[in-house]
């Protein structure tokens, strides 16, 4: 068997490969962590799950979703990795990541302004790029959040978006829905624990600055 540090190796030659190869890296990555070997030190497991939380980001939705449900249920990988599998994760895996994050201690994040958000759902012409510009997070990441109620959900209640706008924002960009399904809208908002939503807000903002730095490196 190799060595941690030539599995490494390995897997680090594979990422150098590009785009193409990121779903078999991924893939091989999580068989590890989830199978750790015995004999590998417990010390090593933070390298490769920092590998694999980079790793995610460039998986496409399809892909990102089937090693969600691998990791589902999981409390014993570290917070940031499932953190990085939230928007394609299940609605019971996502709950659980909320719970966690939600007892960490108070999330600072700067509120965005309703207002800008409800004129832009108005406006509806590419509402994506200025919903990720207006809340600091990566546009291909607001781009699946906006596909998803429980995602948009926690976007707005941890960006300080308001109930109302978030009600409208909905209706304006989303789906036809029954009166009864935008009720229904209405009580995800709600249940979402607003400390939690904060640290993943707080988490996907990291991921865009993390962005802008490698992009300038």
């Amino acid at each position: 068997m190799p060595t941690p540090k030539e599995r490494l190796s390995h897997l680090l030659e594979l990422a150098a490969q590009g785009p193409a190869e990121r779903a078999a890296l991924a893939g091989e990555v999580a068989d590890l962590l989830l199978d750790w070997p015995a004999q590998y030190p417990a010390a090593m497991r933070g390298t490769f799950e920092a590998l694999l939380e980079k790793i995610v980001r460039e998986v496409d939705t399809a892909g990102c979703a089937a090693l969600a449900a691998r990791f589902e249920g999981r409390a014993d990988f570290p917070l940031s990795l499932l953190n990085a599998f939230f928007a394609s994760a299940s609605p019971a895996m996502k709950q659980a990541i909320l719970s966690r994050n939600d007892e960490g201690e108070a999330a600072d994040v700067a509120p965005v302004d309703s207002q800008a958000v409800l004129g832009a759902a108005r406006g509806q012409r590419d509402f994506v790029p200025v919903l990720a510009h207006l809340t600091g997070i990566p546009p291909d990441l607001a781009a699946i959040i906006a596909a998803d109620a429980y995602a948009l959900a926690t976007l707005c209640k941890g960006a300080g978006i308001s109930r109302p706008t978030f009600s409208a924002m909905a209706i304006l960009t989303g789906p036809a829905r029954s009166v009864a399904e935008n009720f229904a809208m209405l009580a995800l908002f709600d249940a979402v624990p607003q400390n939690g939503a904060r640290h993943l807000v707080a988490y996907w903002r990291g991921r865009n600055d993390g962005a802008g730095r490698e992009a300038a490196a």
